[in-house]
């Protein structure tokens, strides 16, 4: 029956791919996390300026959104592609960003894509109702998800070329290029409306694991110099709320007074904060200075430690606050929350807190988690994650499969409340398959699978042919 199963699977697998390669590639750049395929190139042809689809990202996990900015530069295309062939290739730093400041000074939001499971725009994280002058439009629904594109009044990127002027940084006639400015917004919004109310919409993916199951691991200083390890920052808790933050960043401020009340109250659980300093230069001196001032000013409890370099999880940051979880041994336990969230943070960890305590099923290698799907996780003997492991899970009716990523993970968005048997199909080549069946629980799980290498080249072949 399992033969059978995968082999249905596969097949099916192979037919929607090649349906779907086939269409894409007629309808322009296909974005998973937004769920469509789409392309500008007749509308840019059509505009002044340049139009860019750009920061197509997940900005939510649980519930899920999804958003892509539709930017408008007040240059012609071939002036910002040749900018940013510049700020490519410039070799000192400090020309570099000057210069990426310059470029981006010259744009503005057009208006704003947005996909979301969310039950509204609010509880998808946006302001609402949204200020004057901003209108919305559901292009689109599919199951519970729902699109949206919202537009950007006009008046702000005219306000930006207003600004430029009177700073000598736009050397064009003011007021003409206000009046290609509106006549190419509205062109855009008009033309990018109808484009979206045509595409063809697939449910969308969520690829970002956060680092999930990766140890956090770094070495730095505290505000005084002390040197710091992680691991004596996280050893004493069950769960560490690691906190990016910075003097110059509102919002960080905004929150660090709350975090003071919250690290006291954790600290009855057995967990705690730790903050992590990010100012863009060396904090040392004037601005170590300030920083401490800022955390007696909110009354700062927890440890503070300064931002390693290098650190690839770190790195990867580009908003501030930013919050990790990790546990006792510092393995990040769920996604990060971007931005000042601090109703979420508690609830967060007395989640995990009930998953970590919670036994798992009989017969499973499985670990509740709270990131609102099933996960599997493949590693290697040395605990390296395995990119391209064809995973399926299956349960008394249906089979999906999934690939395994670069972070070794498969992400599942079945039903909840169920539990599904975990296939290995085919493994990559240098590791051995395995026949074993794996079991989820009856909630949202990760189930964790080894692979050992494979002992000669006939090792690496499907596990439904052993």
């Amino acid at each position: 029956m399992k033969q059978w199963k995968a082999l249905l699977s596969l097949l099916l697998a192979a037919a929607l791919l090649l349906s779907g390669l086939s269409a894409l590639a007629e309808s322009g750049t296909f974005y998973e996390e937004m769920g469509f395929a789409l392309d500008l190139d007749d509308i840019q042809s059509a505009s002044h300026n340049c139009v860019e689809l750009q920061r197509s990202g997940v900005d939510m996990h649980d519930p899920f959104s999804a958003m892509m900015i539709v930017a408008y530069y007040a240059l012609p295309e071939e002036t910002v592609k040749s900018r940013k062939a510049k700020i490519a290739n410039a070799g000192d730093d400090t020309e570099k960003a000057m210069m990426a400041y310059a470029l981006q000074t010259m744009v503005d939001a057009v208006g704003v894509i947005v996909v979301t499971n969310a039950e509204s725009l609010a509880d998808a994280g946006f302001q609402w109702p949204l200020p004057e002058g901003y209108d919305v439009t559901e292009f689109g629904a599919m199951g519970d998800y729902r699109w949206y594109f919202i537009t950007v009044p006009v008046d702000i990127l005219l306000d930006a070329v207003d600004g430029m002027a009177e700073t000598g940084e736009l050397e064009l006639p003011v007021e003409e290029e206000k009046a290609v400015i509106r006549s190419d917004t509205d062109m855009i919004k008009e033309a990018l409306l109808k484009k979206l109310q045509a595409v063809q919409l697939s449910e969308p993916v969520d690829n970002d694991t956060g680092h999930i199951g990766e140890v956090l691991s770094f070495e730095t200083t505290d505000l005084d110099g002390n040197p710091v390890k992680s691991e004596d920052l996280f050893k004493d808790n069950k769960i560490t709320m690691v906190n990016l933050w910075g003097t110059w960043c509102g919002n960080c401020l905004d929150e660090m007074a709350a975090l003071a009340e919250l690290h006291t109250r954790l600290q009855a659980k057995g967990c705690g904060v730790v903050g992590v300093e990010y100012e863009g230069a060396p904090i040392d001196g004037a601005l170590a200075d300030k920083a401490r001032e800022v955390m007696a000013q909110y009354g700062t409890n927890y440890p503070n430690v300064v931002i390693p370099e290098g650190n690839p999880i770190f790195d990867e940051v580009t908003g501030y606050p930013t919050t990790f979880f990790v546990d006792s041994a510092g393995r990040i336990l769920t996604f990060p929350i971007a931005g000042a969230m601090v109703e979420q943070y508690e609830p967060t960890i007395d989640r995990l807190l009930s998953g970590e305590a919670a036994e798992a099923a009989p017969d499973s290698d499985a670990t509740a988690n709270d990131a609102g799907a099933y996960r599997v996780i493949v590693r290697d003997t040395a605990g390296n994650p395995v990119k391209g492991a064809v995973i399926q899970l299956c349960d008394d009716t249906t089979c999906t499969l999934q690939k395994t990523k670069a972070d070794g993970v498969a992400t599942f968005r079945m039903e909840a409340q169920k539990v599904y048997e975990v296939h290995v199909l085919k493994v990559p080549e240098g590791y051995a398959g395995t026949d074993e069946i794996y079991k989820t629980l009856d909630t949202f799980s990760d189930v964790s699978i080894t692979l050992g290498a494979a002992s000669d080249a006939t090792d690496a072949t499907d596990a439904s042919d052993a």
